[in-house]
């Protein structure tokens, strides 16, 4: 049995059907008829159109199943379901948020007070704005300049010359061009304070250790001034260039210091080692200072060394003598 056979018993078994249940189409189709039937043509068409339209979609089944292709209709349902996942999630961060907004309102309103309890100190104490972040300031100004502070504090002291006063103290270890900078940042910051005693110390390991009291008044009235001058911190009188500049020397910022002042107007407030003999010279209410080698003063006295009884020096290449004394004894 070939094709042919099955063709032929298939076409017999379907004109046998066709002659049992419509026996006029059934004649019409062996007298070659049934093509002239508008009905007939227009079930042909309409079976082409829905077997064409069965077979696309059939490809593009295969299509998505493999994934060369995405039908629209799956691909809007996958986002719906996806967003309707993502709903509860935003709902959720939507809930945070207005907790985290009242949480922040919370904290303005506790910071408006904090505020305001600042402005009350202020008015009765107004140099409060100034003194209290004062050691702050100071510890940060010392790891800016990458020493190790050991000792900070200020210390309350009895009123002098109608101004409310402190004493500030303070150990610093670092490298010697450190505590140098930091010496002058501090003495160019608080240019009116006044230098008790300031000296450098070596170390066994090659650090110095800084250590200085200075004496500070404060204008009861004046919120922004220590003793009636502006104290500015992002401004220092030495460009930052020359402050920050690793390699500085102390000789090298000033070979004559005081040029246009008298011995007569300058004392000995501090002195300390390194290289050299360090000395702190006050001069009116300027404190500079001078090492071993500088000139100082219009005197031009050249600096040798200082000890208890003040600083020593020769003054135009003549015998050695005591250019100044301290300005409190020694003890």
């Amino acid at each position: 049995m070939n094709f042919q056979d099955v063709y032929e018993r298939m076409a017999c078994g379907l004109r046998v059907i066709l002659w049992r249940c419509l026996p006029q189409i059934s004649l019409k189709w062996r007298n070659g008829l049934l093509w002239n039937q508008a009905i007939v043509r227009w079930g042909v068409a309409l079976s082409c159109v829905f077997l064409s339209a069965a077979f696309l979609n059939l490809i593009q089944l295969l299509l998505h199943q493999t994934g060369w292709w995405t039908n629209p209709t799956v691909l809007n349902q996958t986002l719906m379901h996806e967003l309707e996942t993502l709903r509860p999630q935003a709902l959720k961060v939507q809930a945070e948020g207005a907790v985290r907004a009242q949480l922040m309102l919370q904290k303005k309103s506790a910071l408006q007070d904090l505020n305001a309890q600042s402005d009350a100190v202020v008015a009765h104490w107004p140099n409060s704005a100034l003194r209290m972040p004062l050691l702050s300031q100071l510890q940060t100004l010392a790891m800016q300049r990458g020493l190790q502070v050991i000792e900070l504090k200020v210390a309350p002291a009895p009123n002098s010359h109608g101004f409310e006063s402190s004493r500030l103290l303070f150990q610093m270890k670092g490298s010697e061009r450190s505590t140098y900078a930091y010496w002058l940042s501090l003495n160019q910051v608080l240019s009116n304070g006044i230098w008790l005693n300031a000296s450098w110390l070596r170390q066994a390991d090659g650090q110095y250790l800084m250590g200085a009291q200075l004496h500070l008044w404060w204008d009861a009235d004046d919120a922004s001034t220590d003793t009636g001058v502006e104290v500015r911190w992002q401004d220092p009188l030495l460009h930052k260039s020359i402050l920050s500049d690793s390699f500085l020397k102390p000789n090298d910022l000033a070979v004559h210091v005081f040029p246009d002042h008298s011995h007569d107007q300058m004392h000995l407030v501090g002195s300390g080692f390194s290289d050299s003999t360090w000395a702190l010279v006050k001069s009116g209410q300027q404190v500079l200072p001078v090492q071993t080698g500088q000139y100082l003063g219009r005197e031009r006295g050249k600096v040798q060394f200082a000890n208890e009884q003040g600083l020593w020096g020769e003054v135009d290449d003549g015998p050695l003598q005591k250019l100044l004394a301290w300005e409190q004894a020694k003890p």
